[in-house]
């Protein structure tokens, strides 16, 4: 029986002997690594929560609030409709509700889950004291946090912006806060900063509760065309009128190609030694031919 294993060492040898040559040879494998360069728009969204947005909009004979529209649209304009838009992933974006006060609700972030809670949450104000449109101080809010945003140009760390832009939406006119939209638009203006105004207007109805019940009566588009298109003007942006959800998603679409994000990759490279498994391997294979030489199969003169 131990006859028949007596070239079993002589294989081991031979086996631990090639995978030594192989690791003496130190093979490498590379390891490639992909890294995304992104210059990216940083955008800030300032929309009117005035209770004027509570007014209702006819859509296929239901009646939805310009406010709830305005939601939706927003969010297809940041996560994409997988129609038309594609959605703006690789940009910073902010967001700032303004009714007769201003507030920041998300800083500007590449991370949008924030602001897409944030927008999926809005609602309309409640409180009189607090009703109202400033536009001005929503301007205002909104160029300062774009100015204090500073921009990379290196690619190590992976983020270029190219254009600094606010959109805009309200449905009424200026009667609040301590900036006129002029002033806001010319500090806008003196920072490079664009402006694109949305005036959400066209034929509404309240909830009206009367004798005969819940009735709605039609009100008329309130929107300051003339100051909207006066901040795009000084900015260098552009002025839309929206009237229903098709409009605003047309909108939407035509600042999404306006406003490019560019994307660009390189591939760099890393290598890991592999050398060490062949080595280990060989000098055991070598070992064990040593031992059986050694103990089992040992020659008997």
């Amino acid at each position: 029986m131990r006859q028949r294993f007596l070239w079993l060492p002589k294989i081991l040898f031979f086996l631990g002997m090639v995978l030594l040559i192989i690791a003496l040879a130190r093979p490498m494998g590379r390891l490639e690594e992909t890294k995304k360069v992104t210059q990216g728009v940083a955008i800030e969204i300032a929309v009117d929560r005035s209770s004027s947005m509570n007014a209702e909009i006819k859509m296929n004979n239901t009646f939805i609030r310009r406010l709830d529209i305005v939601k939706e649209t927003l969010l297809d304009f940041i996560l994409g409709d997988g129609k038309n838009l594609h959605g703006r992933p690789d940009d910073l974006l902010g967001f700032i509700s303004f009714a007769r006060y201003a507030d920041t609700l998300s800083p500007l972030s590449l991370s949008h889950d924030i602001i897409t809670e944030f927008t999926e949450s809005l609602e309309t104000v409640t409180v009189e004291a607090e009703d109202g449109t400033s536009i001005g101080n929503a301007l205002a809010l909104a160029a300062a946090r774009l100015k204090s945003v500073s921009s990379s140009n290196d690619p190590e760390k992976g983020y270029d912006i190219t254009s600094k832009i606010i959109i805009l939406l309200t449905d009424g006119e200026n009667n609040a806060g301590e900036y006129s939209p002029r002033e806001a638009a010319e500090l806008a203006a003196e920072w490079g900063i664009k402006v694109y105004a949305i005036g959400f207007g066209g034929t509404a109805y309240y909830p009206v509760s009367g004798v005969f019940g819940q009735q709605r009566v039609p009100v008329g588009s309130a929107v300051d065309t003339g100051t909207l298109k006066n901040i795009a003007e000084i900015t260098g942006g552009e002025y839309f009128q929206a009237d229903s959800e098709e409009d605003l998603l047309q909108v939407y679409a035509m600042i999404d190609a306006m406003e490019k994000t560019k994307i660009d990759s390189f591939s760099r490279y890393k290598y890991k030694e592999l050398f060490v498994p062949f080595a280990l391997w060989g000098m055991l294979l070598i070992a064990m031919s040593v031992i059986l030489n050694a103990t089992i199969l040992r020659r008997i003169p």
